[in-house]
Parts: structure tokens; sequence; C-alpha cells
């Protein structure tokens, strides 16, 4: 899994210890977690990226995250994208992005999205792909739907981010 993944206008790496600098910053960020979680601590991101590194294989119960580069502007970070499998008899992934605010709204999160569930498909052989946002977060339930998703429920009240409850949204699409 540590080979590169190309789009038209996008690189992807497998998270390496360069990455530290970049994951805190995404994760410690408020602005960025607003929609999806509370800020984490540091000793949280911590440990979360010490998992990320580790090897990855499909029974793995930890993510596989890449690092989205731009390909045009010097190679840029442009954000995270990862998959965690999620139902191994099912092959179901569930599937998380995170684009850093300079690049919202440039088609890259659902250039990205696309990217990576064709490769989960041709490389890891997954079948159906899940995801999870609030409804406030307009801009990734549009990307989720871009990429093919369905909505299949909504959940009232479901997670409690920043000390409120918010209503969760569940996308899915199977190949």
């Amino acid at each position: 899994m540590d080979k590169q993944i190309f789009s038209a206008r996008l690189t992807f790496t497998r998270l390496a210890l360069h990455d530290w600098e970049l994951i805190h910053s995404i994760y410690s960020n408020p602005n960025l977690m607003k929609h999806i979680r509370d800020v984490m601590s540091e000793e949280e991101i911590r440990r979360n990226f010490e998992n990320e590194l580790a090897p990855w294989s499909i029974d793995s119960p930890h993510w596989l995250t890449w690092i989205i580069h731009e390909n045009s502007l010097g190679d840029n970070n442009v954000g995270l994208i990862s998959i965690c499998t999620r139902n191994l008899e099912k092959l179901t992934a569930e599937v998380g992005f995170i684009i850093l605010e300079e690049y919202n709204g440039q088609g890259y999160a659902t250039e990205a999205l696309k990217s990576i569930i064709d490769f989960s498909v041709d490389n890891i052989g997954f079948k159906k792909f899940i995801a999870v946002c609030s409804e406030e977060h307009i801009g990734s339930r549009r990307v989720l739907e871009k990429a093919g998703m369905s909505l299949d429920k909504m959940v009232p009240d479901s997670t409690q981010i920043g000390g409120k409850l918010v209503t969760d949204c569940f996308y899915s699409l199977e190949i």
C-alpha cells in the first residue's frame, strides 16, 4: 500500500513520519474539525498518527491514510483521505477526508474520493463504501454525492461536537 496514486491534478502518498506537522495542524484546527469531531489533544493526535503509520492490510483495524498533494503548484499539501475496513466479509470500507481550507471549492475532495474508491476497488478488493458526516457539513455531503454515494439515513442527535448534538448523515456506494 506504499505506492503513490495519481489523478488528473493530485498525487496521493501514504502517510509518513514527515507528515506529523500537517496531521497535527489538521486535527488541532477548530475550523477544520467543527463538523467532524472535537479538536483532538496532542496525545490523541500522536496516538492516532502512530497507529496509522503501522503497516496496513485489509484486515487491519486502523485507517489507511494518504496525504493529498496538488501537482501543479509545487506539490502543495491539500489535505488527507483515509479508508478503514468496516466489514471484511462484505468487503466494506469507510472513507473519510479533510481538505485544507484554502483548497475548498476546487473539486479536489471529489477528485480524491473518486480516485481512492477506484484504487480501493482495483487494488484492495472493496465492494462497498460508507461515509458519515454531519448534516450541517453541506460541502462534504455534496462531495459524497458527486462521488456517487447515496444518502441512506439521517440519525438526529447522534454525535456530540463542540458540546452540541448533531445529526449524522450515513452514505454508501456499492460497486
